[in-house]
């Protein structure tokens, strides 16, 4: 093999262990705070049971005095939840039965609302048990999986006054992260979407297509995260579905280790000003949120409701290039002073922006890969899905 080509594999074998012990370590300092954040949420559950049961009221929580029958029949508009919709992904838990008991005991004691599962399938993982749970009256709908049925579910739920939760249960989960919701206790999640405050949060929209008339003609898709292509839509379609279920979101780094070798292409980026910016790229990310697993911002002006997207431009040369973008993921000041610069990273903080490459690379939404495309388009819709969040959480919402 030949020398050169050794090297570049040992620099990258090392940077690897050495993002990787990085990583472990911030999330064992996250654990802490996670179990204070589960005691603090299920206090909270419990202040509002007890407070629910008002002086001169019965058991069932209605009042025994002074209504009429006109506002026992009328619509609530006191924001109560009457009916919770659990769109339930079932590969994502090992046993489905448990976890439907126990959600709907939380529900039951902490709303008494009407709790209803819908599962999904491989023909329709969501997006379909979403819109029956709307028609079905659901005035709050959970989605209980990963980034992508958390994106299926908000893709109907977009524009509309339904409410949505997320009890995740995949392995990036990385809209659950940034909104700080509990990852490891169901329980807790739906607690989290019963206690807390309603956040209208934006959703950004992406056309991909071959050509920029395909592009335009294309069905747009939509992400709550990150989306975008090149290395980290590569990275994703490397990664082990198996290594996935027993390492969880470390599986990613070992999936990246075949992207640190490509070549970067030529790309065009055309904001809405009509300005054209040239580069040299492996990748091409739009941010809606940005902070990543381990506690890593990539994004630090992505933020969930500030009706922008920004977007990270970066190419590298090899190994060694590769390690300077992660050194500025890691620390945005650590660019290099001294010795060649084998990296570059632009950012754009847009309301919308045009992508052209000249070589089809393979496309990303929130995880879920897609097709191979040379021309993106994506878009920011403002506020338009309201989205369940810790309470106090709901000002400024972003990457704090």
């Amino acid at each position: 093999m030949d020398l050169t080509l050794l090297l570049l594999l040992s620099i990258a074998s090392v940077l690897t262990t050495v993002i990787t012990i990085a990583l472990l370590v911030m999330v064992l300092r996250r654990l802490g705070r996670h179990r204070r954040e589960l005691s603090e949420l299920r206090a909270a559950a419990d202040r509002r049971s007890s407070t629910r049961r008002a002086p001169g009221t019965d058991g069932a929580g209605d009042s025994t005095e002074g209504a009429s029958d006109d506002d026992a029949d009328s619509p609530a508009d006191d924001g109560r939840l009457r009916k919770v919709a659990v769109v339930l992904n079932p590969s994502k838990f090992e046993e489905t039965d448990t976890f439907r008991r126990k959600i709907t005991e939380v529900v039951d004691r902490i709303e008494g609302a009407e709790t209803v599962f819908y599962e999904t399938t491989i023909d329709d993982p969501g997006k379909g048990q979403t819109e029956q749970a709307v028609a079905d009256g659901a005035d709050l709908v959970m989605a209980a999986g990963g980034d992508g049925t958390v994106r299926l579910v908000a893709s109907v739920l977009a524009g509309t006054d339904t409410r949505m939760g997320i009890i995740p249960a995949g392995t990036g989960n990385l809209l659950a992260r940034n909104v700080e919701i509990p990852l490891e206790d169901p329980s807790a999640a739906m607690i989290t979407a019963l206690t807390g405050e309603d956040h209208q949060v934006d959703v950004g929209w992406l056309r991909a297509g071959d050509s920029a008339a395909a592009a335009r003609s294309a069905e747009r898709q939509i992400f709550l995260v990150i989306a975008g292509f090149g290395a980290d839509a590569e990275m994703i379609g490397y990664t082990d579905p198996e290594m996935k279920k027993r390492i969880g979101w470390i599986a990613y780094i070992f999936g990246g280790i075949r992207t640190v070798l490509g070549r970067s292409v030529d790309v065009v980026v055309q904001l809405p000003d009509d300005t054209r910016h040239a580069h040299k790229a492996r990748t091409v990310l739009l941010g809606n949120v940005g902070k990543l697993p381990g506690g890593f911002v990539l994004m630090p002006d992505a933020t969930i409701d500030n009706g922008r997207l920004e977007v990270v431009v970066a190419g590298w040369r090899g190994a060694a290039g590769f390690s300077q973008v992660a050194a500025q993921v890691m620390n945005p000041k650590l660019v290099p002073k001294y010795g060649p610069k084998l990296a570059t990273m632009e950012r754009y903080l847009t309301t919308g922006i045009r992508v052209t490459t000249t070589k089809p690379q393979p496309v990303q939404l929130d995880g879920d890969t897609d097709v191979d495309a040379t021309h993106l388009i994506a878009t920011v819709d403002p506020g338009v899905l309201r989205l369940r969040v810790p309470e106090g959480k709901g000002a400024a919402q972003g990457n704090s």
